[in-house]
């Protein structure tokens, strides 16, 4: 059906929205529910289910945030480009104020989730942007005027109904030693069936889809990469629940109910994982944004578009906000457990520190050095590729520090919030539970809280996903060197060189 001002909006129904409030996503998420496998069956209705309703709060929480009068003047913005007042994060920054208004804006989402949550509404309403941004200079000069079009009218669409997207990119791990085209069945990668009047066919699997299950909208973007077949070098958007959009649910990390006691950051942050399938899926053209060039795909991820900048400065600012968090927490169990004058614990303290400084510092300079350009001012690459490549790193050795500095008392004891309601045990409980700075009741919180960020299974997922979620480590250090700074090496090389030249040579 349409909506108003004529853009189309697949399979989705309801009224237009600028900034909605989070009944309105639950609204349209139940009334328009993708398909959703979890252990061996249909969800009927992924907003009552227990994997998902975790994740289904948070994301209506994000929309109420708009709302707060906390948050409203850092979170709403008047879009010049849509005639109204928008979601700070569908922002095209015009010049550095614009985006030093989105780095803020965004900070306050990502400590309001202490640095957790990552596939939040704002990620891909940041790549949205980013593809409106540049719907003439690169999808309509490579592609043609409807694909310019297309990107226009999919973020007018997604600012006026404020709707959630997610994303896939990556194919299933079938044989990495051989590239998808040359598998037994090239189609396990998603690619091209068949062109048709109306749109393009495709069949295919992508993982991992985080948030696909609860989503209204997705971005298909490959990592065409891994293989110039042009079958696989399609980009679209398309609503969740179009008919062949199947996703495969992992099992929920969500804590027992009432477990909000004992795992305080699953209970809301936890975040689902799925295998997206397209079944024989019919994209519509008016959908596509990127069709049958895979030698274009350097020219969106570095220089043109330079998505990868802009998607790696979303992720500074995630670990900035959970890198603050971690510090805080680390901080909080030294100085309650009689160790924060102990020098190798404020060494390790200290190192996290550094890493919050670290990130501070990133933020502020690509903001500061930003590349402004006619149709949009984007953060320095150099600097937000750099910094977020670092944290690959940095993050996970944050939690191996915690783990260090509270050792053997970050197992969760005693099991439950029952145990303290339990007379003759709570007298037990305050007796040797307690620590130097914090009563029983207190400390126990404090050791939860610590545990389901380092070892729930929800926390391990979480250092995972940090780990690898832009790629492998090694790669992605190793691409500093041979992509992200590969214009610039020779300003490095010359420092030595003008050296070297200055020496004397031996005498004939």
């Amino acid at each position: 059906m349409g909506c108003r001002g004529g853009y189309f909006h697949g399979s989705i129904k309801g009224v237009v929205w600028m900034i909605r409030r989070g009944t309105d996503y639950i609204k349209s998420i139940k009334e328009n529910p993708p398909v959703v496998y979890y252990e061996g069956e249909v969800v009927k209705d992924v907003t009552e289910h227990s994997a998902f309703k975790i994740p289904i709060s948070t994301v209506a929480k994000y929309y109420d945030l708009h709302w707060d009068e906390k948050y409203k003047e850092y979170l709403r913005v008047y879009n010049l480009d849509v005639g109204e007042e928008t979601s700070i994060s569908f922002l095209r920054p015009k010049n550095k104020k614009d985006l030093g208004k989105l780095r803020d804006g965004l900070v306050k989402i990502y400590d309001y989730y202490r640095g957790f949550f990552g596939r939040s509404p704002d990620y891909l309403n940041l790549w949205t942007m980013v593809f409106y941004a540049h719907a003439e200079d690169y999808f309509g000069k490579q592609f043609g005027s409807k694909f310019m079009e297309n990107a226009i009218e999919i973020y007018k669409e997604a600012t006026k109904r404020d709707l959630f997207y997610t994303h896939a990119i990556v194919a299933p791990m079938y044989d990495r030693s051989r590239p998808p085209s040359q598998w037994e069945d090239p189609y396990i990668q998603v690619g091209i069936v068949e062109e048709k009047p109306e749109g393009v066919v495709v069949r295919g699997a992508a993982m991992i889809c985080t948030a696909g299950p609860y989503a209204e909208m997705l971005w298909y973007l490959p990592n065409v990469r891994r293989d110039s077949d042009p079958r696989y070098a399609i980009y679209f958007s398309i609503p969740t629940n179009t008919k062949g959009v199947k996703f495969l649910s992992r099992r929920g990390f969500q804590p027992r109910e009432g477990g909000e006691f004992e795992y305080p950051i699953s209970s809301r942050f936890e975040e689902s994982d799925a295998v997206l399938v397209l079944d024989n899926v019919l994209i519509p053209w008016e959908r596509i944004i990127f069709f049958k060039k895979p030698e274009l795909i350097e020219d969106l991820m570095w220089h043109t578009v330079q998505l990868r900048g802009w998607f790696n400065w979303h992720f500074v600012i995630q670990h900035y906000s959970r890198l603050k968090f971690l510090a805080g927490l680390a901080i909080a169990i030294a100085e309650a457990s009689g160790t924060s004058n102990f020098i190798n614990v404020q060494e390790k303290i200290g190192e996290i520190l550094i890493y919050v400084a670290l990130n501070e510092a990133a933020l502020y300079a690509s903001v500061e050095r930003a590349q402004e350009l006619p149709n949009i001012t984007r953060p320095d690459p150099y600097i937000s590729i750099s910094a977020s490549h670092f944290n690959m790193k940095t993050v996970p050795r944050a939690n191996e520090i915690l783990r260090s500095i509270s050792a053997g008392s970050s197992i969760p004891i005693p099991a439950g919030i029952k145990d303290f309601e339990n007379p003759e045990e709570r007298k037990l409980l305050d007796k040797y539970m307690a620590m130097k700075g914090l009563d029983a009741l207190e400390r126990v919180k404090m050791f939860n809280l610590l545990w389901d960020v380092i070892g729930s299974e929800a926390g391990m997922r979480y250092e995972q996903y940090d780990r690898f979620s832009r790629g492998d480590p090694t790669i992605r250090w190793a691409q500093t060197y041979t992509e992200v700074f590969k214009d610039r090496k020779h300003e490095f090389v010359k420092l030595v060189k003008d050296i070297i030249d200055q020496m004397p040579n031996p005498k004939a």
